[in-house]
């Protein structure tokens, strides 16, 4: 399950996810999310996997993912991303993902409340 929740009096969203998603629920949750009517290319983001079981996802995933957002989800130059890792051990993907996207300022955290004040900051 992927969610969304836009919190526009701090101009960024909440995205939470949770379970397994395959590739087609990230596609279909990105689409859900960019016609918000609330979504912009400078809203930040706070991408939350601390919840997720990444174990089937590979990095080829992660950038079939990434040249769709590269078309699709736009980001302004200076939008916050903070990525967060369920465990160390899968930051390896977020990082591939966050080193191939050429926008945006990304940083990678394991716990969701120092991404919540990295991006409020």
């Amino acid at each position: 399950m992927i969610e969304h929740q836009v919190i526009t009096a701090k101009n960024y969203a909440y995205i939470t996810v949770k379970g397994s998603p395959d590739f087609d629920a990230f596609v279909r949750a990105a689409r859900i999310f960019k016609s918000d009517p609330s979504y912009s290319a400078s809203l930040h983001r706070i991408c939350d996997f601390s919840q997720a079981d990444m174990s089937h996802i590979t990095v080829e995933h992660f950038l079939r993912f990434t040249q769709f957002a590269l078309r699709e989800i736009t980001l302004a130059p200076d939008t916050k991303v903070a990525l967060v890792a369920p465990d160390r051990d899968r930051m390896g993907i977020l990082e591939q993902f966050a080193l191939n996207i050429e926008s945006g300022v990304f940083k990678l955290f394991t716990d969701p409340v120092d991404a919540v004040g990295w991006i409020q900051s």
